[in-house]
């Protein structure tokens, strides 16, 4: 995917001014810009706000970056920041929010590109189902009541992640191809968290990454919980389905903070798999950054991802087996309907008619631009079918294993 005709020009104009802003991309600057636009006091938030600086200057010096680039990504730092001061005072002012029980989450994930998005809506259509839609994870807390507090409401909370939308969409016109969005669909999860190996992606920080997987992502994921609280307060309890594949290597966080979580594990051929990957993270960092080099992409990101297989794996190994259930992609793509029936039956749940009818609408739609049109290629990213098998073996997600181990038990 290029980006539209007119993003190399706009850089070229404002690459003179780069440099010339102040301290208006200075990390104290985001910081008054996040009180600012909540209308709320900045509170002692140690070391959430450190942890936050590492990859705001792993973003702000990245010689890859492009002025439209750095802009997007001062931003996304600014979204961040209101978030978690909003998140801040919700507690303070609303603590009954923190005692919400976030019951027997379902968690998607598995290599990227193997059916983790198709999954995600499929699942999410379940009438016992919560999926969180993008303008939610875009600004998942609702209004203290706070005196001086800048109100969003819901109109205005759809209206800012649609022009979000729009603009990404205007930078990059195929983008919708590889990875459609709409606020009004579920999305990944990772929106809501503060680090990821998703921060990686629109454009290479290794300073970020060595720092990240040295990282204890507990915090992470205990935040992750306080917006899900956030967001189902006040409402009727049903079971979140949340999704992305970057949960694969916090597997061991993620059921510690979540014990009562189910994770739903999908499963394709990785040399299927990782040159989509490859091609998304391609198209994501065109429109940030300059000179992408595509055998960069595959190199880092195959071992990112085997890394990630083999934690994953190890996880599994030591954990329950019900805390599991695989989704392979050749079921999810021929019987999308018979797959959505079993994972729910495995969960507990009743697969009643109207879930049926809304699963059944769901395999019937297709929100791509272009459909097909997603093009990609190990040799593009320097990779070959047998380097994928060396990396990932016959059994990425350890499905395989742990119908063995059942089978003998």
């Amino acid at each position: 995917m290029r980006p539209a005709w007119w993003l190399e020009p706009v850089n070229a104009l404002l690459a003179p001014f780069e440099g010339r802003s102040g301290d208006g991309g200075s990390f104290d600057a985001a910081l008054r810009a996040a009180s600012s636009r909540s209308g709320l006091p900045r509170l002692p938030d140690e070391p959430f706000l450190s942890d936050l600086k590492v990859l705001h200057d792993a973003w702000q010096t990245s010689p890859d970056l492009t002025p439209v680039g750095r802009f997007a990504l001062r931003s996304e730092i600014r979204r961040r920041l209101e978030t978690r001061l909003r998140m801040l005072h919700l507690l303070d002012a609303r603590p009954e929010v923190a005692a919400e029980t976030v019951d027997r989450p379902v968690f998607i994930t598995g290599l990227p590109r193997t059916g983790t998005t198709f999954g995600h809506g499929l699942l999410a259509r379940h009438v016992r189902g919560r999926a969180p839609m993008l303008w939610e994870l875009l600004s998942p807390v609702p209004d203290t009541g706070r005196p001086g507090e800048r109100t969003v409401g819901r109109r205005e909370r759809l209206a800012s992640a649609r022009t979000q939308i729009r603009g990404m969409n205007a930078l990059g016109p195929g983008f919708a191809t590889i990875h459609p969005m709409h606020p009004m669909e579920p999305e990944e999860c990772v929106f809501l968290l503060p680090h990821g190996l998703n921060n990686h992606v629109r454009a290479p920080v290794p300073g970020y990454r060595a720092w990240l997987e040295r990282r204890d992502a507990t915090p992470d994921y205990v935040y992750l919980k306080q917006q899900l609280q956030a967001l189902q307060w006040g409402r009727p309890a049903r079971r979140w389905v949340l999704k992305s594949p970057l949960h694969l290597p916090n597997l061991d966080v993620l059921l510690s903070v979540f014990p009562d979580a189910v994770v739903v594990l999908t499963d394709r051929d990785p040399a299927r798999a990782m040159p989509s990957w490859a091609s998304l993270t391609e198209a994501g960092m065109r429109l940030h950054c300059r000179g992408v080099d595509p055998r960069r992409i595959g190199r880092e990101w195959l071992d990112i991802w085997a890394r990630a297989a083999e934690r994953a794996r190890a996880v599994r190994r030591g954990s329950a087996p019900e805390r599991f259930l695989d989704l392979p992609y050749d079921e999810l793509t021929s019987d999308p309907l018979g797959a959505a029936e079993r994972v729910w039956r495995s969960l507990g749940e009743e697969f009643d008619a109207d879930s049926r009818a809304r699963t059944l609408a769901y395999t019937r739609r297709d929100r791509r631009r272009n459909p097909g049109g997603h093009r990609y290629g190990l040799d593009r990213y320097g990779l070959t079918a047998g380097e994928m098998r060396a990396a990932f073996g016959p059994d990425p997600t350890g499905s395989a294993a742990a119908r063995a181990a059942a089978s003998e038990g």
